[in-house]
């Protein structure tokens, strides 16, 4: 009986430190892809606004410039129409939508919560921008 209680105590912390692994695992990946982000520059015409998930609202708008497909918030997604021309430069996180008529629109990008902004790997001179996109 001893051994079974000691092997399912074993099993518990051998399994909390997968989960803590998983999660400080997912927060760099989520990091990373959030600068990843931030530092791509693109520009063209809305072709195309889906979501990779069925049965659900757009998340995602792709380009006429080949195979650049974006993620975004909702937002830029309520903004944006297909046909709409898009400029964001590299290194910020703001992009400018301009409709057909010619109306200029800018937004913030990407949500950047205030853990990622908290983070020492957080680029310092990002710390202080785009206060309006966090939580």
């Amino acid at each position: 009986m001893k051994i079974k209680k000691i092997f399912f105590i074993l099993m518990l912390v051998n399994f909390s430190n997968c989960v803590d692994t998983l999660e400080k695992f997912s927060y760099i990946k989520s990091r990373d892809r959030l600068i990843k982000s931030i530092n791509t520059e693109y520009s063209g015409i809305v072709i195309e606004k889906f979501s990779p998930r069925k049965n659900m609202e757009s998340t995602h708008f792709a380009l006429n410039t080949g195979d650049t497909i974006c993620p975004t918030n909702s937002i830029v997604m309520e903004i944006l129409n297909i046909g709409d021309s898009i400029r964001k430069d590299s290194g910020d996180n703001y992009i400018s939508i301009y409709s057909k008529e010619g109306e200029l629109k800018k937004t913030w990008l990407m949500k950047i919560p205030s853990k990622y902004r908290e983070d020492d790997r957080f680029p310092v001179q990002w710390k202080g921008k785009w206060m309006e996109a966090s939580e």
